[in-house]
């Protein structure tokens, strides 16, 4: 996503904007229907699943190109079994995730980790291990931006499966999945290269060979 088409004052302005993809006004309503989140446009009429959303308080910039960059941290939450939690998005991208979400400006990506697992699914107090800090082009949101900088971490112990997963106003069907289960199902496209990435800090020695 390029920005060339926005007025220079939206910028800079330190005000949150929402523009159509279609028609490029400010004239976003997100509603929801049914589980999913969807983008309004109340000037062309336009009805989709994202939109480009500009807000001072999540951290984002434009690479030489113009591209529109957001920064990102997700969780990779395992048990004992060297199962991890996926859930479903009921926003865009939709498909099987992880806990994750936008750094904002004011916090380092490991405290956004440690919120986004608390927000998304309800736990705390786990200790978490930073894996890798990876460029991911052509993963897209529902904010706007095509490429994300992630930032990802593992829970260091096991989870007790026990405990009830209390997931957010995102995310619907909890499920734990080993992460050869999780690459045969529809896994958003940044998951799915994550698990791929990680693969090896993820499985158990015992399990990997």
């Amino acid at each position: 996503m390029n920005l060339d088409f926005l007025p220079p004052h939206a910028l800079r302005d330190g005000a949150v904007h929402h523009y159509c993809l279609r028609c490029r006004s400010a004239s976003v309503e997100w509603r929801t229907a049914g589980t999913r989140r969807h983008a309004v446009c109340l000037a062309c009429g336009h009805v989709g699943d994202r939109a480009l959303v500009l807000d001072p308080a999540v951290r984002w910039w434009t690479d030489t190109e113009g591209e529109y960059w957001h920064e990102t941290a997700g969780v990779f939450v395992r048990d004992a079994r060297g199962r991890l939690l996926f859930f479903d998005r009921t926003a865009f991208p939709f498909g099987l995730t992880i806990p994750a979400g936008h750094v904002e400006c004011h916090e380092h990506a490991d405290e956004a980790a440690v919120r986004e697992l608390r927000e998304e699914t309800g736990i705390t107090g786990e200790r978490l291990e930073h894996l890798t800090r990876t460029p991911l082009p052509g993963d897209g949101c529902r904010r706007g931006a095509d490429a994300h900088l992630w930032h990802v971490y593992r829970t260091a112990d096991p989870v007790d499966t026990d405990l009830a997963v209390q997931l957010g106003p995102e995310g619907t069907s909890a499920l734990w999945l080993t992460p050869d289960e999780a690459l045969n199902r529809p896994v958003t496209y940044a998951v799915r290269r994550l698990l791929q990435q990680c693969r090896g800090a993820l499985v158990p020695s015992r399990a990997a060979g």
